[in-house]
């Protein structure tokens, strides 16, 4: 894991472990948000489809956006 956005990403975990009260629900929701601008919470397992982590990320983010995504137009950030 020596890339830019991997260090970048491992700061800001640690930081938000620190400021935020739920840290799951927060990460819940970036990583719905992420899905969202992505179309969909399948975009955001593409790369290892069917493996565990992939499972519990799609879990996560399926029980914030539902399901079938019902609610992942509620995550898409307005630029």
């Amino acid at each position: 894991m020596s890339n830019g956005y991997t260090a970048g990403a491992v700061r800001a975990l640690e930081e938000a472990v620190e400021c935020e009260h739920d840290f799951a629900g927060w990460l819940a929701s970036v990583l719905a948000t992420v899905a969202a601008g992505k179309g969909s919470t399948y975009a955001v397992v593409a790369g290892r489809p069917g493996s565990w982590e992939a499972d519990l990320v799609l879990r996560l983010v399926q029980g914030t956006v539902g399901p079938d995504d019902e609610y992942l137009t509620h995550f898409r950030q307005h630029t």
